[in-house]
């Protein structure tokens, strides 16, 4: 009697279940971070909410086939290209309504566009294929074309909107300190993003008899989500800065330079001089007395 062939899902069940795991503790992060964002700007464009929405609602979708292996992990693995575009997207426009230099949108989109399709591509056929081995091995040069687009594209976002947030920076101390908080923000998020799909294409060219690059590919969207919902949350923290609430001093302005000169929380630094402006008027007596000044306060 001819035997039935079992599909080996030895080694993609590790680094899937590990992904799921993380996946899990981004999504609550997430949640968390999307209540916040209700709370604190129920005034935001319509649009912007729209995106946090549509974000949450595959995230949910995406973590639930997570769970259930293996056909639904296909459809999870086509649900991380919805998630990580409509992020790059809007960080695309947010670098050129920044910067007003069309060559930076149209870059941005041609990034993002083509990965897309790409991700498309090896989506469909993991949904076709449904064999780890031969996905691999017929459609891998659409795996290092998504990644290598993906990093590239993150690495642009980062790169313009630090250079173009810099160059926003004015002498005054407490807006240059905003703007400095701000950089560090971006290049945070953006260098996450860009350090897991680096490591995610290390892992996918050198280990050949594993699929680690697997468990990293359906995390990568959690990081997207967060990356966006952070963007939008650390908002508060910046215009309580604006407002003088806590103390400006982050340590995020090198030595020396016009932002780094010492608050007015700290008691050792000099205190405002008080100036008082005392303006004279001269009067005389129609008796012929002499002039006397009477100050006028």
């Amino acid at each position: 009697m001819e035997q039935v062939p079992i599909l080996s899902v030895n080694p993609i069940l590790g680094p899937i279940i590990i992904g799921t795991v993380l996946s899990g503790v981004l999504y609550g992060s997430a949640i968390v971070q999307v209540y916040l964002y209700y709370q604190r700007f129920p005034a935001d464009d319509w649009k912007i909410k729209s995106l946090v929405a549509f974000e949450i609602s595959i995230q949910t979708i995406h973590l639930a086939f997570l769970t259930v292996f293996p056909t639904p992990t296909v459809i999870a693995i086509i649900l991380c290209s919805p998630i990580a575009v409509a992020v790059q997207g809007y960080f695309v426009l947010r670098v050129y309504r920044l910067s007003e230099q069309p060559l930076l949108l149209i870059i941005g989109g041609v990034l993002v566009i083509s990965k897309c399709a790409l991700h498309l591509v090896f989506s469909i056929a993991a949904y076709i294929v449904r064999d780890a081995a031969p996905l691999v091995r017929n459609w891998g040069w659409s795996i290092t074309g998504f990644l290598v687009l993906s990093i590239a594209c993150d690495t642009l976002i980062a790169t313009a909107l630090s250079h173009h947030l810099r160059l926003r920076k004015t002498g005054f101390n407490r807006t240059s300190r905003i703007i400095d908080l701000i950089i560090v923000y971006t290049l945070a998020t953006g260098l996450i993003n860009s350090t897991t799909e680096l490591a995610e294409a290390i892992c996918f060219w050198t280990m050949d008899d594993n699929y680690v690059w697997l468990g990293l590919y359906v995390v990568e969207s959690g990081l997207y989500t967060n990356s966006l919902l952070a963007a939008l949350n650390s908002r508060t923290l910046l215009n309580r800065l604006w407002n003088c609430e806590v103390p400006l001093e982050f340590g995020l302005s090198p030595k020396g330079s016009e932002t780094a000169r010492p608050n007015y929380w700290d008691q050792k630094s000099p205190q405002p001089m008080l100036i008082t402006i005392t303006h004279e008027t001269v009067s005389s007596q129609a008796d012929g007395a002499p002039f006397s000044p009477v100050p006028d306060r």
